[in-house]
């Protein structure tokens, strides 16, 4: 088990059996909140009135909220955070403009993932003073690891809004018992969610070299966000004995935006609460015509569909089927129920996806076969081929350019980079067309082996070759043949990219982790003052040479490594010209001419 798993796990134990250490018992008692166990998942949860299942998706099984809403008024995107703005200012939060999605400030990142990240890790180990010491902040994040849920599930997508509520403070001045009720009243007062709708679930949180004991706030099924009580630095530990305290208590609490939006609206899917022209402008578009009955049987379902939760993505889809039929008193088959998804599917995910590249791509990210670019080309790929696939009169640029009008009331900075966009979009868009006309051939070879193709297979065929699993199985079709395409295969060709960069990425450090064995952390001048451009104050403390690189290391250095997407700093060590900074562990090279 990877050490950031086995430490969550650890924590998870360790605070279900002493819950007084790491949560604020009595607040939430005095909430009116009893302490329960799941009969199903076995997690301890919070809830005010007696439950035997916990309210995750998982153990109940269906959203509850669907044309039925707890709240009682619905809020629009940019609306839900400057709510949410509004009831933690009276609280005494500071807001802070969003950070850019591009992570350029990390070496372990290429996107912004969470609201937290950009305070890591400078002002979460209290190297950096935050802007505030309570804070507020709507930031828009990419993640990929479920790529083949977005469209399906309702809830997934990669792109996100993670409205922050975030603390910085000394641990005599932390108050855990304030954190925990400012939230819980922006659920009952605010959003006017019954408390009785309310479910608190115990639970763990890893990343970005922190950690620390969470709660999780669930309503009818749906996971709203979670508060973590971020303690602990986990940067070196292989388990829970070596985790240290952090010299300030942090509270990081992420809530999604959209998943607000999706609550209080009781809308279909989180991508018609929170993108609803968008949405309406894809259906128009396409012409396609759902069947609407039965997509609204399917979406309550939806959330077992989630690939990171099942084993068997075919069983859990007859599992769907089954409680569909039941509930209804239909006779729908499994294939008939995936046809009929599949294209409505498709428009929710190139709703998703438009917006993930109109985020990036306006924070200077561009599509590629390295690093995370990957991951847009992957996004941009798998929308077009929706488009291709079902033969839809859909322009993606056109479709970016309503998200930005969308946004614009939260994020007005959208509409500044279409100019720029629309060219890289349309280069993208040549280069696929034109590898359309030519994969043909190219899949008659194939045929010609007449071998099972593995996983593997479909994963070596699209990234040298670019052909798709859906050209694969209508070639065999065409031919009276059938093959199985596996159903997280967007998943799977994003691991295959984030193992060979992590290769990479170790493989060089460790080539040069054997110089800075000895030597102490550098001290990184440039988050003292940004603009500061000389010294006279660094000292070298070693030179080396290695496959015919040269490098000077400092006691403490004013140049920029390259990190997160960003370019190093160049300049002189004395006469000595820099052409190159990397950070290795905590020590900076600088490499020369």
């Amino acid at each position: 088990m990877k050490p950031d798993k086995l430490i969550k796990k650890q924590i998870i134990e360790e605070a279900s059996s002493n819950p007084s250490k790491y949560f604020p018992v009595k607040q939430l008692e005095s909430l009116g909140l009893k302490r329960q166990k799941c009969s199903n998942c076995k997690v301890m949860f919070w809830a005010s009135v007696d439950r035997k299942i916990c309210g995750d998706t998982s153990c109940v099984k269906t959203y509850t909220f669907i044309n039925n809403p707890p709240t009682k008024k619905p809020l629009e995107f940019a609306e839900t955070y400057q709510l949410f703005r509004k009831h933690m200012t009276k609280r005494g939060y500071t807001h802070v403009e969003r950070f850019p999605i591009v992570a350029r400030w990390r070496d372990d990142l290429d996107f912004n993932i969470a609201s937290i990240i950009g305070f890591q890790p400078y002002i979460t180990k209290g190297i950096v003073a935050p802007p505030a010491e309570e804070i507020t902040i709507p930031q828009n994040c990419l993640r990929f690891p479920d790529i083949d849920n977005v469209g399906y599930t309702g809830r997934h997508g990669t792109n996100f809004v993670m409205i922050g509520q975030l603390a910085f403070k000394s641990p005599k001045e932390y108050n855990q018992d304030k954190y925990l009720k400012d939230y819980f009243d922006w659920f009952t007062e605010s959003m006017e969610i019954p408390k009785e709708e309310l479910q608190i679930h115990e639970d763990a949180w890893t990343g970005g070299g922190d950690c620390g004991a969470s709660l999780e706030f669930f309503s009818r099924g749906l996971e709203l966000g979670n508060q973590v009580y971020m303690w602990y630095d986990m940067s070196d530990a292989e388990d829970i004995s070596q985790i240290k305290p952090l010299k300030i208590k942090v509270l990081d609490m992420g809530m999604g935006l959209e998943r607000c939006c999706w609550i209080s609206k009781g809308s279909v899917n989180q991508y018609e609460a929170s993108m609803p022209i968008v949405c309406k402008y894809l259906f128009e578009k396409s012409e396609l015509k759902p069947n609407w009955e039965l997509y609204d049987k399917f979406l309550p379902y939806s959330g077992n569909l989630n690939m990171d939760e099942i084993e068997d993505i075919d069983e859990a889809w007859k599992e769907v089927t089954e409680f569909i039929n039941k509930e209804h008193n239909t006779t729908i088959d499994t294939e008939s129920l995936k046809t009929e998804i599949e294209p409505i599917a498709g428009i929710y995910s190139i709703a998703d996806h438009s917006k993930t590249l109109l985020y990036a791509l306006t924070d200077g990210a561009l599509p590629s076969n390295v690093k995370g670019g990957y991951n847009l080309r992957l996004v941009l790929r798998r929308a077009l081929d929706f488009i291709y696939k079902f033969k839809w009169d859909i322009n993606l640029y056109d479709v970016i350019v309503m998200q930005a009008q969308e946004v614009k009331d939260l994020y007005p900075e959208m509409e500044f980079e279409l100019e720029g966009i629309k060219r890289i979009i349309d280069n993208e868009v040549r280069k696929y067309h034109e590898h359309k006309s030519k994969v043909e051939n190219k899949i008659n070879t194939l045929l010609k082996k007449s071998k099972d193709l593995t996983n593997a297979d479909f994963v070596k065929y699209f990234i040298s070759d670019g052909i798709s699993p859906d050209e694969i199985q209508e070639a065999y079709k065409k031919q009276n043949k059938t093959i199985q395409t596996p159903a997280n295969f967007y998943t799977l060709v994003n691991e295959f990219f984030e193992s060979r960069t992590t290769s990479e990425q170790k493989k060089k450090k460790n080539a040069l982790a054997q110089y800075v064995e000895d030597c102490k952390e550098t001290e990184l001048m440039f988050y003292e003052d940004t603009y500061k451009a000389e010294s006279d104050e660094p000292k070298i403390i070693k030179e080396f040479e290695h496959e015919k690189k040269k490098y000077i290391i400092l006691d403490k250095t004013l140049f920029y490594p390259t990190m997160g997407g960003q370019a190093h700093d160049v300049g002189f060590i004395r006469d000595k010209k820099v052409i190159n900074v990397v950070k290795v562990g905590s020590v900076v090279l600088h490499q020369i001419e």
